[in-house]
Parts: C-alpha cells; sequence; structure tokens
C-alpha cells in the first residue's frame, strides 16, 4: 500500500494497493489521478522522484517539490555541486531566500537553515524536469 496525506490537518487522504512484485512508484500515479489537486503543492519522498511523475503533476497543475539523493545521480550532484560553490562566497552571486528555524525541545537545540536559489541553466538532467522552477537544501 501506498498512501497520501494532508500534513495541514494530518488526515489520510486515501491509499492504493502496490501490484505483487512491484514498489510504490506504480502505485502513485494512481494516486495522483483520484485527487483535485489543481493549485495545490504535491510532495513526493524520495522513491517517486521520476520524471514521469513530476510531469503527471504538472499536467494537473499542481506545483511540485521534489526530493533528491542517489536515485537520479546527475542531478543529485549537480545540485551538491551548485549548493557547495555558493556556500563559498554565501550566495552574493545568486538570487536567494532563505529561511530558518531554532527550536529547543526534549534536552536539545535544533537549528535549520533552509536556502532556496533559481534553477541554474546548466543543471545536469534538467531538461526531464518539467517546471523546476527552484532548487534547495
Amino acid at each position: 500500500m501506498t498512501s497520501a496525506w494532508t500534513t495541514a490537518n494530518h488526515t489520510s487522504l486515501g491509499q492504493a494497493v502496490v501490484d505483487s512484485k512491484r514498489n510504490e512508484i506504480t502505485a502513485i500515479p494512481k494516486l495522483l489521478q483520484i485527487f483535485e489537486l489543481a493549485g495545490s503543492l504535491a510532495t513526493i519522498d524520495t522513491m517517486g522522484c521520476q520524471t514521469e511523475i513530476a510531469q503527471q503533476r504538472v499536467d494537473i497543475e499542481a506545483d511540485y517539490c521534489q526530493a533528491v539523493k542517489g536515485n537520479q545521480p546527475k542531478l543529485h550532484q549537480g545540485i551538491d555541486e551548485f549548493f557547495k560553490k555558493r556556500l563559498e562566497d554565501d550566495f552574493k552571486q545568486v538570487k536567494v531566500r532563505r529561511y530558518e528555524t531554532h527550536e529547543q525541545k526534549h534536552g536539545r537545540e535544533e537549528s535549520r537553515v533552509y536556502v532556496i536559489c533559481p534553477v541554474p541553466n546548466d543543471l545536469p538532467d534538467i531538461e526531464g524536469w518539467p517546471n523546476l522552477k527552484a532548487i534547495g537544501v
């Protein structure tokens, strides 16, 4: 089974059965067809980091936020190299949006910094990702 849920309401919206001998990638497109997602933000974990799934979200007029890891090695490496280079001059050469959170819970301090930049034209494998507008860490 794979599930769709809403973070705002902490509610499961639906589930799709994963065919035996397959993984959840085959169920994600089924879930995307069930819901009216136009104008919403549809996120999927790295398992769903597939260009066809990104295109499906664009086709139904949803925005998407996609986690990228080793399953898309060229894209992941390009994003990693982009941010390492920009960190050297604290993003002086590129437009950037930052968001920071600082919390103290359960006896520990947590600080997070989110950085979002426009997609560079020379990002590897960019042509396969429809309507990709920004990258972030």
